[in-house]
């Protein structure tokens, strides 16, 4: 009784501490840009709406919107939303807060201070209850059981039931399609971020017009530029559908892609300053779209032949002693991939579909890509890619045995048309090798015998 106890004990605390660590620093951050905001401007105290906002941001973090008498808000920002299941994660390890009872009496605290701040906020929120509590017991689940499944008994026990039972390359065929997935993942969000700097640095003198035309000041602008940050994934997500040819849309006011940069009434905000151009290049355009097909097949062909990966040997498929491991690498390396491009899809689905939101009810009620479409662009360019790098390597290793097969048909040839030859010469050899006998031997041998014996020739 006194284990299960401590368990709700930590459990509780879990949720406690990391809603006060999250809450805390962030309405301190809200509170400062407020300050600053409302000092520069001139305007009256707007730290005194801090808790209402940070509140809001709270909810808003966990995927439930807010709306106000000017705009609405349900762009989730992804950044805080990382950083909050980041922080439930490391409390839970820290305090080893582990068990069912933990986890379920985190739960009911946590969701008990979201009901709390649904209820003092002052914004309309756009979900009904049970939705902002649905959704904020998932972020808390999320946290948790990252933390608790990897270290829980009965995780311990599938894995060696898995060990006994699962042949070895099986489960190493498994692990590489996981890391594949996350991996290419990995390297797509990069190449989003790389385009989001990209695009900063070349619109930076558009931001600046509208930090101008708003009135703000230094303080202001920095702040309000590092608040923005929290939007940061969602950005790089449009970025990466930009750039592989789906494009991003802001409401009905703008579209982008590689090809079209329209944009009419975007409202005065410093973030849409960034935004892109169309790329007038057919090159960069032609790059930019076979990019993640290229991108998964050079991973897949390292996947193939590196040791890390199925150590694939296309020169030992000419003995028949070693033929049999390099056809099992290559039937392992196509289910691999087949698992890598369904995770890479299902991922790309999940994450378009959370990065996008609205700021309005109109004309701005939809921002962001349209999921399916860069889905398709993202999960079929990688498809092709391992498809292409399995073919190579199939390419490859087949073209070894041939080119084994037909020398070694070649040389047995020359070897069996070689053979009358050596016998040939052999017997000739042999007779140069035995004496030679002179013309009056030959012409004694030649010369006929007296039947008689008296040596007298017959007259």
């Amino acid at each position: 009784m006194k284990a299960v106890i401590r368990q709700w004990v930590r459990g509780a605390i879990v949720a406690l501490a990391s809603m006060a660590i999250y809450a805390i620093a962030l309405g301190c951050y809200t509170a400062l840009m407020l300050l600053v905001v409302s000092m520069e401007e001139g305007a009256d105290n707007l730290t005194v709406g801090t808790t209402s906002l940070t509140q809001a941001v709270v909810l808003l973090s966990e995927g439930s919107g807010f709306r106000t008498d000017s705009f609405t808000l349900t762009i989730t920002p992804l950044m805080l939303t990382i950083l909050l299941i980041w922080l439930i994660n490391a409390l839970t390890m820290r305090i080893k807060a582990y068990g069912p009872h933990a986890y379920v009496a985190g739960l009911v605290v946590w969701l008990g201070l979201n009901e709390v701040f649904r209820q003092s906020v002052h914004l309309g929120l756009v979900d009904d209850q049970w939705l902002v509590l649905l959704k904020a017991a998932i972020v808390f689940s999320i946290g948790f059981l990252c933390a608790a499944v990897p270290e829980s008994a009965k995780m311990r026990a599938f894995r060696d039931w898995t060990r006994k039972q699962v042949p070895a390359d099986i489960r190493h065929c498994l692990k590489i399609g996981v890391a594949l997935a996350v991996a290419i993942l990995g390297i797509y969000l990069a190449i989003g971020l790389i385009t989001v700097i990209v695009w900063a640095v070349r619109n930076h003198a558009a931001v600046v017009s509208l930090f101008g035309l708003s009135g703000m000041e230094t303080g202001s602008r920095i702040l309000t530029t590092v608040a923005m940050l929290i939007w940061l994934p969602n950005v790089m997500l449009w970025a990466v559908s930009w750039l592989f040819g789906g494009g991003f849309a802001i409401g009905d006011l703008a579209s982008f892609t590689l090809w079209l940069g329209q944009s009419k009434e975007l409202p005065a905000i410093p973030v849409f300053g960034i935004l892109p151009e169309p790329v007038s290049s057919e090159l960069w355009r032609t790059v930019a779209l076979n990019a993640p097909l290229a991108i998964a097949a050079l991973v897949g062909l390292l996947a193939v032949f590196l040791p890390q990966g199925f150590a694939c040997r296309p020169l030992n498929i000419r003995n028949a002693s070693t033929r049999g491991p390099v056809l099992v690498s290559l039937i392992y390396s196509a289910g691999s991939f087949c698992l890598s491009a369904m995770l890479i899809s299902l991922a790309s689905t999940l994450l378009f579909a959370l990065s996008n939101g609205s700021l309005g009810d109109h004309r701005l009620a939809h921002i962001g890509v349209d999921v399916m479409a860069s889905t398709r662009v993202v999960g079929h360019s990688t498809a092709l890619g391992f498809t292409a790098a399995w073919l190579l390597a199939l390419i490859g290793t087949a073209l070894v045995f041939s080119i084994g097969w037909l020398v070694g048909r070649i040389n047995d040839s020359r070897t069996t048309a070689a053979t009358p030859k050596t016998v040939i010469v052999r017997q000739a050899r042999s007779l140069a090798s035995q004496p030679q006998e002179s013309k009056e031997e030959q012409d004694d041998k030649h010369e006929p015998t007296d039947p008689s014996g008296t040596g007298l020739g017959l007259s």
